[in-house]
C-alpha cells in the first residue's frame, strides 16, 4: 500500500480511494476516514437522503454530510488490547473498497 503523511502528520493511503488514518487520542480505535465533495447544485435534502441510504445498506460505516460541501465516510477499528498486522491490513484493504461502492449506489449523480 502507499501512503504518504499530510501537512498535519496524518497518514494518508492512496487505494482504489485515498482515506486518511487517525489514531485516537485515546489509543483505542483507528479511524479510517474518506471524503468526497458533494456537487454544490446539491440540495440538503439530497444530501441527507444520500446520507440515510448509505448508512442503512452499510452497516460498519458511517456516512454524514459534513461543511463545505462534503460526504465523510468513516470507520472505527477498534484497537484496545491489540490487533494484529494481518487484520489491520485486511480491515484496510476492506474499507477501501466500500466507498466506491457506496458512491455508485446512492451518490454517483450527487459528487462531483
Amino acid at each position: 500500500m502507499d501512503y504518504s503523511l499530510d501537512d498535519q502528520n496524518d497518514i494518508r493511503v492512496h487505494a482504489e480511494v485515498n482515506y486518511f488514518v487517525l489514531p485516537s487520542d485515546r489509543k483505542d480505535r483507528i479511524q479510517l476516514m474518506c471524503l468526497f465533495g458533494f456537487k454544490p447544485d446539491s440540495s440538503e435534502l439530497e444530501r441527507l437522503q444520500c446520507v440515510n441510504k448509505i448508512n442503512g445498506k452499510y452497516v460498519i460505516i458511517r456516512a454524514s454530510s459534513g461543511n463545505n460541501n462534503t460526504l465523510c465516510i468513516t470507520w472505527d477499528i477498534p484497537v484496545a488490547g491489540g490487533i494484529s498486522k494481518k487484520a489491520f491490513v485486511l480491515a484496510l484493504k476492506r474499507f477501501s473498497s466500500i466507498p466506491q461502492d457506496a458512491i455508485k449506489d446512492f451518490a454517483s449523480e450527487l459528487i462531483k
